[in-house]
C-alpha cells in the first residue's frame, strides 16, 4: 500500500468528530480563505469540493479569496481569527516554504496555526508560449543560454516559483522570475505574450495545451500524469532533480479543539472519496491525501524545516 494510500485511510477519530457534533458544531458558514487569485490551482479544489462538503457539514462554504504575491495576507487573517472552526485557511506550498524565503512574516507558521489535513498534491508543468522556438527541455535551455527569458509563477513561494528555482540551479541557466497573485493570472499573462513560459498546475494548463494555445514542456513527478500523457517528466526531459510537488493544507487558527478539527477532516475525506469527483480530480491533476491534524501538523513541520535548510544553500528569494 502507498504511503498517500495509508494517509487517505488513517484513523478517522470517530469519538473526537462525535464530540464536536455533539456540541453542534457546525453550525454556521465555514469560510474557507483562499491566499491565491480565482483560477489556479488552490481555488479550483476548493470548488471542486464546495458542494460535498456543504451537503455533508449541512452549512454553506463561503470561499473568499485573499491573493497576494506571497499569499501572506490569507494566512495573516486565518491566523488572527476566533479558533472556532468557522475560518479555515486553504494553503499552498507559500506557506510552508515562506519562513525560508521571507525577512519576516506577521504570524509565525508553526506557532500560529493547528493543522486539519494535508488535502491534495500534484504536479506542476511548464508551459511555453507558442511562439517560443523550443520544442522540449533541451531546447528550452539551449534558448535560455543565448536569450532573455522570463518564468511566470503563482506567486513567491509557491510551488510554481520554486520549480523554476531549481530548473535554472539544474540547468545552469538564469531566468527572470515574474509573480503573480495565482496560477490563473500567471496563466493569462502567458496567454498575452507577456511572460515566455509558466509553471503552472495542471488542472487550469491541460484546457490550453489541448486547444494549442501552449505548449508543455515537462511536468514535475516520478510518473507522467495521465491527463497529459504525451508530456514527459523533467527526468524524462534530461533534467533530473527539479522536481518539487504542488501540495494544498487546510489550517485553522491555533487552538482550534481537536474535535472541531476531526469534523472538518473527516468531511474532506469522505468527500474525497466520492467516485464522480475522485474521477475529476484526478482529470484535474490532484491526488487527494486527506490524512489525520496529528499527521498534517508532523508534515508542516517538516516541511517548513525542509525549505529552510534548501534556503540555505539555493537563493530562493528571488
Amino acid at each position: 500500500m502507498t504511503l498517500t494510500r495509508r494517509l487517505f485511510l488513517a484513523a478517522t477519530g470517530v469519538a473526537a468528530t462525535n464530540a464536536a457534533r455533539a456540541a453542534g458544531y457546525p453550525s454556521d458558514t465555514i469560510r474557507v480563505v483562499v491566499p491565491r487569485a480565482p483560477g489556479g490551482g488552490t481555488d479550483n479544489l476548493i470548488r471542486l469540493m464546495q458542494p460535498g462538503l456543504e451537503k455533508k457539514l449541512g452549512v454553506s462554504i463561503l470561499i473568499e479569496n485573499k491573493p497576494d504575491a506571497s499569499a501572506v495576507v490569507g494566512a495573516q487573517i486565518v491566523s488572527k481569527a476566533k479558533p472556532d472552526g468557522n475560518t479555515v485557511l486553504l494553503a499552498d506550498n507559500a506557506l510552508y516554504q515562506n519562513p525560508a524565503i521571507l525577512e519576516s512574516l506577521p504570524y509565525d507558521t508553526l506557532k500560529d496555526f493547528s493543522a486539519v489535513t494535508m488535502v491534495a498534491q500534484g504536479p506542476v508543468i511548464l508551459i511555453v508560449h507558442p511562439d517560443v522556438p523550443a520544442k522540449d527541455l533541451k531546447e528550452l535551455i539551449a534558448l535560455a543560454k543565448t536569450k532573455e527569458l522570463s518564468f511566470a509563477s503563482g506567486g513567491i513561494g509557491a510551488s510554481t516559483h520554486l520549480v523554476g528555482v531549481m530548473v535554472d540551479l539544474k540547468a545552469g541557466v538564469k531566468i527572470l522570475h515574474v509573480p503573480f497573485k495565482g496560477s490563473g493570472p500567471a496563466l493569462n499573462a502567458l496567454l498575452g505574450g507577456h511572460v515566455t513560459m509558466q509553471y503552472g498546475g495542471i488542472n487550469s494548463a491541460a484546457p490550453y495545451v489541448k486547444s494549442g494555445k501552449v505548449r508543455a514542456i515537462a511536468v514535475t513527478g516520478a510518473h507522467r500524469d495521465p491527463s497529459l500523457p504525451d508530456v514527459p517528466t523533467f527526468t524524462e526531459a534530461g533534467l533530473a532533480g527539479a522536481d518539487v510537488t504542488s501540495v494544498w493544507g487546510m489550517h485553522a487558527p491555533l487552538n482550534t479543539p481537536i474535535e472541531i478539527r476531526r469534523v472538518l477532516r473527516d468531511a474532506i475525506a469522505e468527500v474525497l472519496r466520492d467516485p464522480a469527483l475522485a474521477t475529476k480530480l484526478a482529470e484535474f491533476g490532484y491526488e487527494p491525501i486527506a490524512n489525520t491534524p496529528e499527521q498534517h501538523q508532523a508534515q508542516t513541520v517538516a516541511l517548513v524545516n525542509q525549505w529552510i535548510e534548501v534556503g540555505k544553500t539555493v537563493n530562493l528569494k528571488e
